[in-house]
């Protein structure tokens, strides 16, 4: 084998390394290491089945601890949610709902958005915890849900991008 031939191998070996290894540091270098945090807010407690015993104690929802939810921030990580969801008043739907007023609105009941049949049957409002569980993880909240989105692992990103979601109402 000539010295050309092992130049060549090596080159296709470390490209295919830097082929590998380029996203994840471009990932980790855009969207930053997610950090732990401490609960910030209580969500209700889950609704007991009728007849049956329910818990009474309020479930901690995981949020960032290092600053308060900031609608800014929110509103910058929204923008890639934007592909697929339209969030001015009066705006058409988009691949999803319009999200304007969908802060504190009653589940899958946006007027016009045919929703999968899983979210039409969860029933309840958006407030804040079924905003950060749903956004944390939409397959594990409403399972076979059209939505695509993988999720925002991290707590503090969510909850930025639940302050925004609120901002989005008339009279505010």
């Amino acid at each position: 084998m000539s010295t050309i031939e092992i130049n060549k191998i090596a080159g296709a070996v470390l490209c295919a390394l830097l082929l590998v290894l380029t996203p994840g540091f471009l990932a980790e270098l855009v969207a930053g290491h997610p950090e732990g945090g401490a609960p910030v807010f209580l969500a209700p407690a889950a609704e007991a089945p009728e007849g049956g015993e329910g818990a009474s104690e309020p479930a901690a929802v995981e949020t960032a601890a290092l600053a308060p939810p900031d609608p800014e921030r929110g509103a910058r990580a929204f923008r890639r949610c934007a592909a697929c969801h339209s969030a001015e008043p009066g705006a058409g739907h988009k691949i999803g709902p319009n999200l304007w007023g969908v802060a504190g609105a009653a589940k899958a009941a946006r007027e016009g958005f045919r929703y999968s049949a899983v979210l039409s049957e969860l029933g309840g409002v958006w407030d804040d915890a079924a905003l950060d569980s749903f956004l944390a993880d939409p397959r594990a909240y409403a399972p076979a849900t059209k939505m695509a989105f993988a999720g925002i692992a991290e707590p503090g990103e969510r909850a930025d991008v639940v302050a925004y979601l609120r901002t989005l109402a008339d009279g505010e």
